[in-house]
């Protein structure tokens, strides 16, 4: 075990991996979980901490201030420009035994969900990944200031309520998408510059370019105002791929379940469900979705949802603001033209 396991009475502070995505900007994920942390921090009376590791990173600190935190922690390098799993596991595990925060929350990107199993496996904690849910409660058995962790199980069908009573940290990996961010002015943040002092000889593997991720999103899913996702009632890629001519006229993005993405008729980053993302839009088309619990769960705070299914059984459709009963594919192809139709009228 790397870590050093100590009483838990000496574990204080809640730390948010504050992750920047693509090295361009502080992932919205990370912005919501510092709002919540603050919330948690304050139950607690306790400090909150983010923890920002990038390249040239005091260019995301203004940013990062913003959403409340007491202390920032950051190291800048350009060892640190992509996420690594030596790296930052080591960093962290360096900064974890000095500090000892009692609370680390992690978004439910690629990242945070490689970080924060390798940190909990080094100090013998628990970890509840996918978490949907977080609040704070005293136990007459297991001792005050626990944190609890909801996160769907079952196959979405039930929810699952955990603690990690006897280890710190208590780590959670969080869903994108299910808290808000708030701004929080007037409060004074600490800024602790860090080190950098790993060894880059160590590494047995470098990456020198960065990450190729053809299929990117122009707008991240969770920040999107119109999601047109497809399900396994499109019957095909080639059927898919109709989504993104819709997607481009009305300036949405496009997202999928489990099925296309299994499929490969697109990315991962594109998976609407429990182990995909939580949206939030004003608008939501589904063409050949059924509706599993694992993605209605998902999408549920959604402010119009219209779904398009030839099965007038499908659990979508309870959920569903308009519902259409024709062929998915067929209304698809029918809407885009009436679309470019009153586009070239106007």
């Amino acid at each position: 075990m790397s870590g050093k396991q100590v009483s838990i009475e000496n574990y204080r502070d809640v730390w948010i991996f504050t992750e920047i995505q693509d090295h361009e900007r502080v992932l919205e994920g990370a912005l919501e979980l510092l709002s919540k942390g603050r919330e948690i921090a304050d139950t607690l009376g306790v400090k909150l901490y983010a923890v920002v590791f990038a390249l040239e990173a005091e260019q995301y600190l203004p940013v990062v201030e913003r959403y409340g935190p007491d202390v920032i922690l950051y190291c800048s390098d350009r060892g640190l420009k992509h996420y690594d799993s030596q790296i930052f596991p080591d960093i962290y595990t360096r900064l974890i035994n000095e500090y000892r925060p009692s609370i680390i929350l992690f978004p439910s990107t690629e990242a945070g969900t490689d970080l924060a199993p390798r940190l909990a496996q080094r100090f013998g904690t628990g970890l509840t990944s996918h978490c949907t849910g977080l609040s704070i409660m005293d136990s007459d058995v297991y001792g005050k200031g626990l944190l609890v962790m909801k996160r769907p199980a079952y196959s979405g069908n039930a929810i699952a309520t955990v603690i990690c009573p006897r280890r710190r940290p208590q780590m959670a990996t969080v869903q994108q998408g299910v808290f808000d961010k708030k701004e929080i002015h007037g409060r004074k943040t600490e800024i602790v510059r860090l080190p950098f002092n790993f060894d880059i000889d160590q590494l047995s593997v470098v990456s020198l370019e960065a990450p190729k991720r053809w299929d990117k999103p122009k707008v991240p899913l969770e920040q999107a105002s119109v999601v047109i996702a497809g399900g396994r009632g499109l019957g095909s890629k080639r059927n898919f791929d109709t989504l993104f001519e819709l997607a481009e006229i009305l300036g949405g993005e496009v997202g999928a379940t489990r099925v296309p993405v299994f499929n490969r008729w697109c990315g991962e980053e594109r998976m609407i469900g429990q182990t995909g993302k939580t949206i939030r839009p004003q608008l939501y088309l589904g063409f050949g979705i059924s509706g599993q619990i694992q993605h209605t769960a998902s999408i549920v705070d959604s402010e119009i949802i219209v779904s398009i299914n030839t099965s007038t059984a499908a659990p979508i459709t309870e959920l569903s603001d308009y519902v259409i009963t024709e062929d998915a594919h067929a209304i698809l192809c029918r809407l885009i033209e009436r679309l470019k139709t009153e586009k070239r009228t106007v």
